[in-house]
């Protein structure tokens, strides 16, 4: 009798037709996440050519160790190093188009509290892919982490730095829980008064630290505030928020020319504390050092 052609088929000529099938057929490696603005972001692969729009975004893509896929980045992107050498395409509050068509970018990574909706909108209508990162608190720092990590084929990585990211932020929290409360103002700027309220990043971080923040009922995240109503309130500390040494400030002068304050003047570099990138713990750290000094 005749046997089917089928049972004539070795074992291993099976295996072979699979392997030759799947080499033709590669498996997908689209990566799909949610940005903060709760929109679908889709890759059909990781990020080869990508630009940042926000010094904190060019920092975690150095951190996931992808900062040579950077090809254009914002103004003030001045972490690491390398980062300075980048080509600049906008800041916070506007981008070059052109620049980022020239640049031809696989992915786009924005900054929402900025200013630049209007040429975001241009290049999501010509077709270009972007994820638009807010962070609301310090620990979304973990959270955009890992999405990044994801859309630059990083997810190991991602996944490590996110652990050591939640397991330094435990101990921290875990060092200053029982630390005297203090009064404290934060001045944005080495300018005009502006703050910070409760709800802000820097508001966080000074709870975390035990301090009072003075104006943490304010409804503006980022309220502008006059020397009067810091008096009224009279805080324990006064942290100022400036790179430079703050030896030739005016505000020594200026907070100095009332009873005690000059005392009470600190200083914290702003490109650790006000920026969410992994170093704002570095920021935290010396925060909670300056409050309770």
């Amino acid at each position: 009798m005749t046997q089917p052609l089928a049972s004539t088929i070795s074992v291993p000529a099976i295996f072979l037709s699979l392997i030759l099938a799947l080499a033709v057929c590669p498996v997908s490696a689209r990566v799909v996440v949610t940005d903060d603005l709760n929109v679908e972001v889709a890759i059909e692969r990781p990020a080869i050519r990508v630009i940042a729009l926000a010094p904190h975004l060019t920092e975690l893509l150095f951190s996931l160790g992808v900062g040579d896929r950077i090809v254009g980045t914002s103004r003030y992107s001045d972490y690491p190093e390398a980062a300075k050498k980048l080509k600049v395409v906008g800041d916070a509050f506007s981008v070059s188009v052109e620049a980022v068509v020239e640049l031809q970018p696989d992915l786009i990574f924005a900054w929402a509290t900025g200013g630049a909706n209007r040429p975001l909108k241009r290049l999501k209508d010509l077709g270009f892919v972007i994820y638009v990162n807010e962070v609301s608190s310090i620990d979304g720092i973990g959270r955009t982490l890992s999405n990044m990590a994801a859309l630059m084929g990083k997810e190991e990585e991602g996944l490590r730095l996110v652990d050591e990211f939640q397991r330094r932020l435990s101990r921290i929290r875990s060092s200053t829980q029982d630390l005297p409360a203090v009064d404290v103002f934060f001045q944005i700027s080495d300018q005009s008064l502006y703050t910070v309220n409760r709800g802000h990043l820097i508001g966080q971080a000074i709870d975390m630290c035990n301090g009072n923040n003075v104006f943490a009922d304010q409804v503006i995240p980022v309220p502008l505030v006059s020397q009067e109503s810091v008096l009224i309130r009279n805080p324990d500390v006064l942290v100022i928020s400036r790179p430079e040494s703050g030896a030739t400030s005016p505000w020594i002068r200026k907070w100095g020319a009332f009873e005690g304050y000059k005392e009470k003047i600190r200083w914290i570099d702003p490109g650790q504390i006000s920026r969410p990138s992994l170093r704002m713990l570095d920021g935290i750290e010396q925060l909670c050092m300056v409050i309770q000094q």
